[in-house]
């Protein structure tokens, strides 16, 4: 944004004060659009991570009710219609109800999803156990928490395009566009609002994602005083952003129930005593023997977290520190090959570049991803492998996630180093690199001696083609002045646009007579060229030449005084001439 404002003000200036103002009108426009489609973006991104922490809490809900509907005591309780047993069940699973034929324990909820559990009798269902996780002010909040929405940012929901408290039912419609985005007025103020598809059994009710138009109205103010002060100072001085684990042991028998609780709370080296030769001998070595394999997998899967750990770091710290893309796909084939354990892998970049890592063609399994920011495709990464689980597979797609990005800010880093140097219109070098070319010709000149000439032009009666023709026409004299500087120079030579309709030529190796003749074949052409503008008709304009060389000045400010006071004088003159400084 800051790069955009700057060439915004830079253009602005070439015109004039009133077309200036216009313009500035459009371009509050784009930080409008700008800053509402960031606030989209993170409404969208939060309302995902919500979302997902609501079916996560649905999932570990509708478990706790399988292990329940699988218990025998649960089934002896239902059964004989003990309603103080079931009670005391569905007090241990919260938002739990029962339900067979006419019986009916526990609590219903206005707005919840649900999730139903049948459980059997003799061989066929005699219930369902429905389990709850209510919307209700706590859990929304809890909701938000989990899900990393900010303070500025608060959970509601939504009925149709309703979106109300679920306590209070204090609410009002909202104005939404197809993909659920839009605004609000709650409370006398007006947010910008996101929702969902309907998320409960009980309601059909979503979730909304609301968050202070004034977010978005204080920040393009902000914007807009930045870019107005920018403009401003710039004319004055000619130029100046879970897991949620549980494990519920239900069966209580003995020693085998207080050693599995035991396992359960992380006491992993817990073991059973095995007495005689029955059965609760043969369930106690079975018990002991899953508890020494889960410890072995425990330190297995702790070794594995470790090594992951220590391959996702060093590929953070690689994404972090490079705006080389070719760097950047290297590190990112070599961490999804050592996240995954894979036999070798192959990423190929947008422009051909391909790096392989390991022994691709080893691996019975192949799993291909692409590298995607947006529109823009950054790469192909191919993995070999003997076989992928799901926790790869997610840690790999993670990871490129993380590559997409850091390849399209490597992408973005190389537009915007080259729009810093180079003039948006005519594709020359802008002020900024023109007078650093200038001074490094100058040390080159002092240091090792030879010629050096500065030459500035000016194109004559520029403000009269702009107010006869319009600015599309200044905009076509502009890039055609380009076009025959760019053919008459040298490799060697630079050619800037110095500001508004002035340009200097920096001749390095080129006497003044060298440079004067050279401006004079320039001034030439550009008088003999017919310059197409509104449809069929042409214009001619002519250019006037001030031309010094640092030979004869002896340093940089007096270069430029130099030259500018030949360029005065062939204004002075008549224009559309060549004048050399004495």
């Amino acid at each position: 944004m800051t790069s955009l404002a700057r060439r915004l003000v830079v253009y602005f200036v070439f015109l004039a004060v009133v077309p200036l103002f216009a313009g500035f009108l459009g371009f509050t426009a784009i930080i409008e659009r700008s800053e509402q489609n960031r606030v989209d973006e993170g409404l969208q991104a939060n309302l995902r991570a919500t979302l997902a922490t609501y079916e996560s809490e649905l999932v570990v809900a509708q478990k706790s009710a399988e292990r329940l509907a699988r218990s025998t005591a649960f089934q002896r309780a239902v059964a004989q219609r003990n309603r103080s047993v079931l009670a005391a069940f569905v007090a241990d699973v919260p938002g739990l109800r029962v339900e067979s034929g006419s019986l009916r324990i526990g609590k219903s909820y206005s707005y919840a999803g649900e999730r139903r559990v049948q459980f059997v009798g003799a061989k066929k269902p005699v219930g369902k156990l429905i389990v709850s996780v209510p919307l209700n002010p706590a859990s929304l909040r809890r909701f938000a928490t989990l899900a990393g929405v900010s303070s500025s940012e608060k959970l509601m929901l939504v009925r149709s395009t309703r979106v109300f408290e679920p306590k209070s039912g204090a609410g009002s419609r909202a104005k939404l566009n197809e993909g659920g985005i839009g605004r609000v007025r709650l409370g006398g103020k007006d947010y910008r609002v996101l929702v969902s598809r309907p998320v409960s059994d009980r309601g059909a009710v979503g979730f909304a994602l609301v968050t202070p138009q004034s977010r978005v109205d204080n920040a393009v103010y902000r914007l807009e005083l930045r870019v107005l002060f920018g403009l401003l100072g710039f004319l004055l001085l000619m130029g100046t952003i879970a897991f949620l684990e549980g494990k519920v042991i239900v069966r209580s028998v003995g020693e085998l129930a207080q050693a599995a609780r035991a396992i359960a709370h992380g006491h992993l080296q817990e073991r059973v005593p095995v007495r005689g030769h029955d059965e609760f001998a043969s369930l106690a070595a079975a018990f002991n023997e899953m508890a020494e394999q889960l410890e072995a997998r425990m330190q297995e899967l702790e070794q594995e977290r470790k090594r992951l750990r220590e391959a996702t770091l060093r590929f953070s710290e690689g994404l972090g520190v490079s705006h080389d893309a070719v760097q950047l796909l290297r590190v990112v084939v070599e961490s999804a090959v050592e996240a995954t354990s894979a036999t070798g892998g192959v990423i190929t970049g947008p422009h051909g570049e391909r790096f392989v890592v390991g022994e691709p063609e080893k691996g019975k399994e192949k799993s291909e991803w692409s590298l995607r920011a947006g529109r823009e495709h950054l790469g192909t990464l191919v993995l070999s492998g003997d076989q992928f689980g799901e926790d790869e597979l997610e840690m790999v797609a993670l990871l490129c996630g993380h590559a997409a990005v850091a390849l399209d800010n490597a992408r973005l880093h190389r537009i915007v180093e080259r729009q810093a140097l180079i003039d948006g219109l005519t594709g020359l070098a802008n002020r900024r690199r023109s007078e650093s070319a200038l001074d490094e010709e100058i040390v080159r000149a002092s240091r090792l001696g030879g010629d050096l000439t500065l030459a500035i032009l000016d194109i004559d009666h520029f403000k009269e083609v702009n107010d006869r023709y319009g600015h599309a026409a200044g905009d076509s004299v502009l890039k055609e002045l380009a076009l025959v500087l760019t053919r008459s120079l040298r490799e060697i030579d630079t050619a800037g646009r110095w500001g508004g309709e002035e340009f200097a030529l920096i001749l390095p190796g080129t006497d003044t007579a060298g440079g004067t003749r050279l401006c004079e074949r320039i001034r030439q052409t550009l008088a003999d060229r017919g310059i197409p503008v509104e449809g069929e008709m042409t214009i001619s304009v002519t250019a006037s030449f001030g031309v010094a060389g640092f030979g004869s000045t002896g340093s940089r400010e007096r270069l430029l005084a130099a030259a500018d006071e030949a360029l005065y004088r062939a204004k002075r003159g008549g224009r559309n001439r060549v004048e050399c400084a004495e």
